[in-house]
């Protein structure tokens, strides 16, 4: 790959991205108004494709340290370093908190989007936008941005790109949101140890028929996030496929080997994460089951 001098790398970063490579989350709500404000932010694997663009998968990598802060939420600090002629590599950094479902995933994948903005990737144009406010819902115990607000919420961006005279770049495509290319690790003069693996959720399958399907909780476990405990349930379907799930609450009667009918999985992205969200069930009860 040709050479750039850094005012070119910087100036290629800085592109705008494609409405599609935003996703946007809910800042603040007014429940009473059914109203909220929304604020948008470029996903990880749009922020990977762009410095493999502009630098090469070999000009750039990244790394995670965890923050731990007394008496507060955990968080995570990423460092962005990119390579360049005569000056090696800088890296950047920025942190944050962890999240609510996924927790250490989210905070990394948080992270690395500020670090990200460190380095003028998207988020200078986004934070130039004024306040975008959207329909709301209410979905469990938290309140959510409806997906009929999408068409709002990518005309806000496109109205800011041409007020500020500015194009998007062609977008990074959904499969690529939810499928990371592998890129090769470039080379740090004194590469830091890399941290502990994360462990993903099991990949989703498809929905099945829930009209014949029955289910069986094979691991459950409440779990506390920061909007309350919610209760993670792994289920393995008539099929022996397992499905990773989160149930809304306490749910003490989803015991391990409770059979399940009447399912309704409702499929949630959190960037490079996939997982559902078990929305509605019926216990089999022993006479349904001799039946």
């Amino acid at each position: 790959m040709e050479q750039k001098d850094t005012r070119t790398i910087q100036a290629e970063l800085a592109r705008p991205f494609a409405p599609e490579d935003l996703e946007w989350r809910l800042q603040k709500a007014i429940e009473s108004k059914l109203r909220g404000i929304a604020v948008p932010y470029v996903t990880n694997r749009a922020i990977q494709t762009r410095l493999d663009d502009v630098v090469g998968p070999d000009g750039w990598y990244n790394e995670y340290k965890p923050w731990h802060r007394s008496g507060q939420k955990e968080a995570q600090i990423c460092g962005i370093s990119i390579y360049f002629p005569e000056k090696g590599f800088i890296t950047k950094w920025d942190g944050a908190e962890d999240s609510d479902i996924e927790p250490v995933k989210g905070g990394l994948s948080d992270s690395m989007k500020r670090a990200a903005v460190q380095w003028g990737i998207g988020g200078r144009v986004l934070y130039g936008m004024g306040v975008v406010w959207v329909n709301i819902e209410k979905q469990g115990r938290s309140w959510v941005i409806p997906k009929d607000q999408r068409a709002i919420l990518d005309k806000a961006y496109t109205d800011t790109l041409n007020r500020l005279k500015l194009t998007p770049t062609p977008a990074s495509g959904v499969q690529s949101t939810l499928t990371p290319k592998q890129a090769k690790d470039a080379p740090a003069p004194n590469p830091q140890p890399a941290p502990a693996p994360v462990q993903p959720m099991p990949k989703p399958q498809p929905e099945p028929d829930n009209k014949t399907g029955t289910y069986t909780v094979i691991v459950t476990r409440p779990q506390k996030f920061a909007n309350g405990i919610h209760t993670t349930v792994m289920l393995r379907g008539w099929d022996q496929k397992q499905i990773a799930t989160v149930a809304m609450g306490e749910r003490p009667e989803l015991v391990n080997g409770v059979q399940l009918t009447g399912v309704k999985l409702e499929l949630q992205k959190q960037d490079t994460v996939v997982f559902y969200i078990l929305r509605d069930y019926r216990i089999v009860m022993p006479q349904d089951q001799a039946a």
